[in-house]
């Protein structure tokens, strides 16, 4: 049973928290002179008996020592590049380069099947696959790290990205905390035509979203640079069908997603704007976590689905930082 003190001593924090978390954009929009960004392998063993190669950028600054890392899973139509995107018209739009500044280690991978990592058959690429994929390549990395490197791992995920981080944190428990932005593991409506979603499945087994739909859902056009969204479209990848239909089974049954096996500290950002995970649905996921000991869900204001991308990101990767140092350092 948790004692008064210890109750005392986390309402502390979770009040210290929450005012950092409520700052208006405190991050830094610096160049980002002195991180470091190394491209690094990974292979991975899945259900078939292949291995494969999973690719990830690791950005830091000064040394590796001492510093958390966190592991960064994208959503769908992304790859590593969502937490890394370039500076257009003079803002700094990246998550990755803004973390190595903030002294932690940041990996921004491509999850299989994607990018620059090997694309098995798409129908094999699924869930199951990715999250196991995500456990190997965190305990690679720890087993070629140098001491005292890489011994705080934190799985940062997004949209797509945050659910297969909740499934292999759930499984595996490689992680001292989660983040995940853009995503609700509790029941909620996504405002897409059913019959949209089979023809986009009935592509073949690697689908290709269409940019006005990816622009429509996944940006607030009144906090969002067009440029921002015309990059975006431009860039984005292909999708798994096997992780798309994954995707579409859970959102119809999220009972089936395994909450709860979090057990470590874990932060909810949702967008006001969001589509997709929007912050109606907050005061449900707050309590979707029963293993979790300390669970804070907050709202991004003026924010879509791809937080990364709006002129409100500040908020969001000065909140992430904040709470992280409160539970890792």
């Amino acid at each position: 049973m948790r004692t008064n003190r210890f109750t005392a001593v986390w309402g502390a924090l979770l009040l210290g928290v929450w005012a950092a978390l409520a700052l208006p954009g405190t991050a830094e929009a610096k160049p980002s002179q002195g991180v470091k960004v190394e491209r690094r392998e990974f292979p991975v063993r899945l259900s078939d008996g292949h291995t494969y190669t999973v690719v990830g950028y690791l950005y830091y600054q000064g040394s590796l020592k001492n510093r958390p890392v966190q592991i960064l899973t994208h959503g769908i139509t992304y790859n590593h590049e969502y937490w890394d995107l370039p500076e257009i018209n003079g803002e700094d739009y990246s998550y990755a380069r803004y973390m190595a500044r903030q002294h932690y280690a940041v990996l921004a991978l491509d999850l299989p099947g994607v990018g620059e990592s090997d694309r098995p058959q798409g129908d094999f690429i699924d869930l199951e696959q990715s999250a196991s994929a995500l456990h190997q390549v965190a305990q690679r990395l720890r087993a070629t790290a140098e001491k005292n490197t890489f011994e705080t791992l934190i799985y940062v995920g997004h949209s797509n990205g945050a659910l297969i981080s909740t499934v292999a944190q759930a499984q595996y428990h490689d992680a001292q905390a989660v983040v995940m932005t853009g995503w609700l593991n509790t029941l909620h409506e996504v405002p897409v035509d059913p019959a949209l979603l089979i023809a986009l499945a009935e592509q073949g087994p690697y689908i290709t979203i269409p940019g006005e739909l990816r622009g429509g859902l996944f940006y607030d056009a009144q906090h969002t640079d067009p440029s921002v969204v015309a990059y975006d479209n431009q860039v984005a990848d292909t999708v798994p069908r096997g992780q798309f239909l994954d995707l579409l089974t859970v959102l119809g049954s999220p009972e089936s997603i395994p909450v709860q096996g979090i057990t470590v500290p874990l932060l909810v950002q949702l967008g006001e704007k969001d589509l997709l995970a929007s912050a109606a649905y907050a005061h449900q996921e707050a309590k979707a976590y029963p293993n979790s000991p300390w669970v804070v869900v907050r709202t991004l204001p003026d924010t879509g689905h791809a937080v990364n991308g709006h002129s409100t990101r500040e908020r969001s990767w000065a909140g992430i930082d904040a709470w992280l140092r409160l539970v890792t350092r």
